[in-house]
């Protein structure tokens, strides 16, 4: 009995007391510690790698506006086909970047006090929880913070993009998202508005959680290898890789990628697990960056190279009225709607001389960059020859035999060609297959239904037809391309001859702008936001 008891005695002292409980103390702090540490960087480069990813979600954004568009909403507030296409862009970008909203405001300057929304487009999860606004809807800034104000104004002044972390506590847990708003610039690189994008960070706040209770579990862990082993099995085993994964969280927050030392860590535990899952994180998000990179690398080329190519195509086409500014004799205007950035549609008029006027218009089989370089050919070719004075059937004949040299592609051109003698009124047409035009005499348009030819480009040696009508002063001549009678609504419905024949006899008493454009609007009508797949070409001819 005192033998035990002085064993006891000298097992436990009051050194090894003072040491052990030193010992647990440290353990505890330094488990603390590298927990704290790696929470940190761990949820750092959530933060940055969610900032940038936003950040380039909104630039994305705003390379679909103008300052002038902005500047036109903010004052007409009228939801045009143009509004209703950029804010479909911004519903689709919202969507495929998975996006609580993307707005489009323009704070008071003056006051601060309110802010204008020009588009503003949220994801069903969002629009249970906030209210979504309308074009004009005027916002007040005075529950905002004092910061989100200041940030605002540095925005407006000085150009600064920032972002914001918003969080709330619900039944369901905390809940947080992500601001971020960059700068809309005019032409004159002046700062018009700002375009913020919100994201949900509530996967990051439950990866924190999770990552703050394995690490909690891991230090428990640690704490008791701490005081079964001591210092060797405490460093060997838990210190030491948590070191590791800390210093390679750290390492690739300032390098955007792992030096490769995680994968020394052999550990079956917890902290193995982490290893993995950082090394995975690691991997994911290099490879979503540089694929998001690549991405919007390749976009920006191909939206840059398809602009240059619709100023290109849009420079050829005649866009400007009067036309003729020094005749009076006639109204002539035209205009081209194209399906893609660029179209296969073709319109054209010039004075040969003082007394004969050329309308020309086609249609390219085939969309997009083919199709319009097919249609550059094909109008550089009747112009040319119409500037010969070639008469129309020579010119469709001439044509028709270049365009079918090379044509391996198989593209052809359905075309109207008329030469118009403007002292007496004579037209002289020939029609390659082109829908049949509408004439209008008496007060009334009907369709011009003479024999049609073969389209041009599909077969050499084709003779054409020529046709002849004489024009009276008040006569109205209408020449469209099939995307008008072909317009589809979102019933699956097609425009129509009838309905065109309908719209256009309600153009009596307008000039030749005005027709097109009182014609568009009933085919905008009729379509009701459907996407279209073909070029609406139209051009409108008036003898006075």
């Amino acid at each position: 009995m005192k033998e035990t008891e002085k064993k006891r005695t000298s097992y436990f002292s009051p050194l090894a007391a003072r040491i052990l409980t030193a010992a647990i103390g440290f353990g505890f702090l330094l488990c603390f510690l590298i927990t704290y540490m790696g929470y940190r960087h761990f949820s750092k480069v959530f933060r940055d790698e969610y900032n940038k990813m936003t950040s380039q979600f909104a630039y994305i954004a705003v390379s679909y506006l103008d300052g002038k568009t902005v500047l036109e909403y903010e004052q007409s507030h009228l939801k045009d086909e143009r509004y209703r296409q950029l804010k479909d862009k911004f519903t689709e970008l919202l969507n495929i970047a998975n996006l609580e909203s993307i707005s489009l405001t323009v704070p008071d300057t003056v006051t601060w006090e309110t802010q204008k929304y020009i588009i503003h487009v949220m994801s069903q999860k969002a629009a249970g929880t906030q209210m979504e606004y309308e074009l004009g809807w005027s916002q007040s800034l005075v529950q905002k913070k004092k910061d989100s104000i200041v940030n605002i104004k540095r925005l407006m002044h000085l150009g600064r993009l920032y972002h914001e972390y918003e969080f709330n506590k619900t039944e369901n847990g905390l809940t947080g998202r992500v601001i971020s708003a960059i700068p809309v610039r005019d032409e004159f690189n002046n700062v018009i508005a700002m375009l913020s994008v919100t994201k949900s960070i509530d996967e990051v706040l439950v990866l924190q959680e999770v990552y703050w209770r394995r690490v909690c579990l891991v230090a428990l862990i640690v704490a008791a290898g701490f005081f079964i082993l001591y210092g060797i099995s405490l460093w060997s085993m838990v210190i030491h890789p948590i070191r590791t994964i800390t210093s390679e969280t750290d390492y690739f927050a300032k390098n955007g990628e792992l030096s490769g030392v995680l994968k020394k860590i052999r550990n079956k535990d917890e902290i193995g697990s982490l290893a993995k899952s950082v090394q995975k994180m690691s991997n994911d998000i290099h490879s979503y960056i540089t694929e998001l990179t690549s991405v919007t690398r390749e976009k920006e080329r191909i939206t840059t190279e398809l602009n240059v190519a619709t100023k290109i195509q849009s420079d050829m086409l005649p866009t400007a009225y009067p036309a003729f500014p020094e005749r009076g004799d006639f109204d002539l205007f035209a205009k081209m709607s194209p399906a893609k950035e660029v179209g296969g549609d073709l319109y054209d008029y010039m004075m040969i001389d003082d007394d004969h006027l050329m309308l020309v218009q086609g249609d390219v089989s085939g969309k997009g960059v083919p199709a319009a370089l097919f249609m550059v050919i094909a109008k550089t070719l009747i112009d040319s020859h119409t500037e010969q004075e070639m008469s129309v059937t020579e010119i469709f004949n001439t044509t028709n035999n270049e365009l079918c040299k090379g044509n391996d592609s198989g593209l052809f051109v359905t075309c109207w060609l008329g030469i118009l003698t403007l002292s007496t009124g004579e037209l002289s047409y020939v029609n390659a297959g082109h829908p049949y035009p509408l004439l209008c005499r008496e007060g009334r348009f009907v369709y011009l239904k003479d024999k049609t030819n073969l389209v041009l480009g599909a077969m050499e040696d084709i003779s054409y037809t020529e046709h002849k009508i004489k024009l009276e002063k008040g006569d109205r001549l209408f020449i469209y391309t099939d995307g008008v009678t072909e317009a589809t609504s979102d019933e699956n419905e097609l425009f129509g001859e009838e309905r065109l024949l309908e719209a256009i006899n309600q153009t009596l008493n307008m000039d030749a702008p005005e027709t097109i454009e009182f014609v568009r609007s009933q085919i905008d009508r009729f379509v009701n936001g459907a996407d279209q797949f073909d070029d609406i070409t139209m051009l409108e001819f008036i003898r006075k």
